[in-house]
């Protein structure tokens, strides 16, 4: 126990001291006192402990395997206890949070080690006095968060600034002080039980990536299950719904994401139908890794007009079934100025059937009239870019006075055609509108009337 407790720096106890008053303030505060039982009561559910428990336990395996070698001791605990809380736990909330899976685990992996994870070590070296530290804390924490608030609002810009430069310094300052002292004392400095409390949490963190691994599947497939089961999934297919995405899916999560979203759309009633569902999206993924050329009287390659407007911030997702012979793709509505409560947006839409596209859309919705100017500068810049994109340079330079004026247009192009057009709204917001420009090309020119 001793070790323990010299290895506590006073920037650690002056932090515990702070914690201490903080605890004594809310027990003298009535109210302040019943709301924090209440956060306590909600957090300490079973669903929430028995994941953490499961984590702390999976760890102490960790801890066992490192004591067993020499590396971990009494005097590790104090690192061991705060790369827990602060990186084990944290760590299991973040990798369920992040959408893109193929990132996530990856992200956190690769910050495990960098050159912060070096500064902040080297920084925890070696400490100010206690009451230097008792004093910083506080004013520490409280530019930090005045930083943070900063940075919500463009208007507070400049302030945000300051402070983050004024931040900086004071990391410059902690890092100057424990470095100096690092050289000046050296000897006492470079030791392996030094070296060690800089090893073991990476060891820890490394280690632990196999339980993220599972316990990202293990969510991933516990919420997937749980709300087919309520929507769109027969109670009596679940356990061979299940079955299916052991067997077939395993751990590609975004397939599991898709064939969730595709249970709800069809609602299979058969095996045979959640069967085919699946073997169906299996078929399309095949067909976007290796998309099939479509000539231009068809169409577009749907994969390839997806990518048309990625650079203008347009990302559709996947291209996915409708109803009928009817498939789609579209991005999300992107805010593009406007008041306080009503924004422009600006949305890129794909339509077509399972083997081409063949109508690209871009849609701008004027909902504040004050604001349109900056948001049809951006909608013309994205007609000339999809244009572009999707048709030739030609195009582009034969209608581009035309598009520049806003002009309602129809003209003809190989196998298809282009259309600018606005519709003003009827009733609603006052003097708003909306702006379509629409390529269309090849045969079958199917669309769902965005």
């Amino acid at each position: 126990m001793e070790e323990f407790i010299q290895s506590v720096s006073n920037r650690e106890w002056a932090s515990l001291l702070w914690l201490i008053a903080i605890i004594a303030v809310i027990n003298v505060k009535g109210p302040i006192r019943r709301s924090l039982v209440g956060v306590l009561r909600a957090f300490f559910k079973p669903v929430i402990v028995m994941p953490l428990l499961i984590a702390a336990i999976y760890a102490a395996g960790e801890i066992y395997l490192l004591h067993k070698i020499g590396w971990w001791s009494i005097a590790n605990l104090k690192s061991t206890v705060l790369w827990i809380v602060t990186f084990a736990f944290v760590a299991m909330f973040e990798v369920v949070s992040i959408k893109d899976h193929k990132v996530g685990l990856g992200k956190i992996a690769r910050d495990i080690l960098t050159v912060t994870t070096v500064f902040l070590f080297i920084t925890e070296l070696y400490s100010f006095s206690l009451a230097i530290e008792i004093i910083a804390i506080p004013l520490v924490t409280f530019l930090a968060a005045m930083f943070e608030v900063a940075k919500l609002r463009p208007e507070h810009a400049p302030v945000s600034k300051l402070l983050g430069a004024v931040l900086s310094l004071i990391g410059l300052t902690y890092f100057g002080f424990s470095l100096s002292l690092t050289i000046e004392k050296f000897d006492e400095t470079a030791t392996w039980a030094n070296a060690l409390e800089f090893l073991i949490p990476l060891l820890l963190s490394v280690g632990f990536l196999p339980f993220l691994y599972g316990w990202r599947l293990f969510v991933a497939y516990s919420s997937t299950f749980a709300t087919i089961s309520i929507f769109g999934l027969d109670q009596g297919l679940a356990p061979y719904a299940r079955w299916l995405a052991l067997i077939y899916i395993r751990d590609d999560l975004d397939l599991l994401e898709r064939w969730r979203k595709a249970i709800q759309s069809t609602r299979p009633s058969s095996k045979a139908e959640l069967k085919h569902s699946l073997v169906a999206l299996q078929a399309l993924k095949s067909r976007e890794a290796s998309p099939p050329v479509v000539l231009p009287r068809d169409g577009w390659s749907p994969y390839l007009a997806m990518q048309f407007m990625t650079d203008m911030g347009h990302d559709t997702g996947y291209y996915q079934h409708s109803f009928d012979a009817e498939w789609f793709a579209c991005s999300p509505m992107r805010e593009i100025c406007g008041g306080e409560i009503w924004k422009n947006n600006l949305a890129y839409y794909i339509e077509g059937h399972e083997h081409a596209a063949t109508t690209l859309k871009l849609k701008l919705n004027i909902n504040d009239p004050a604001h349109s100017r900056e948001a049809e500068d951006t909608f013309l810049i994205g007609c000339i870019h999809l244009l572009e994109q999707s048709v030739s340079i030609d195009a582009v330079e034969r209608m581009k006075l035309r598009i520049a004026g806003l002009e309602t247009f129809s003209e003809a192009i190989p196998f298809g055609s282009v259309a600018l057009s606005r519709d003003d709204f009827k009733g609603g917001i006052e003097g708003g509108y909306s702006r379509k420009f629409e390529i269309r090309r090849g045969e079958r020119q199917q669309g769902l009337g965005i």
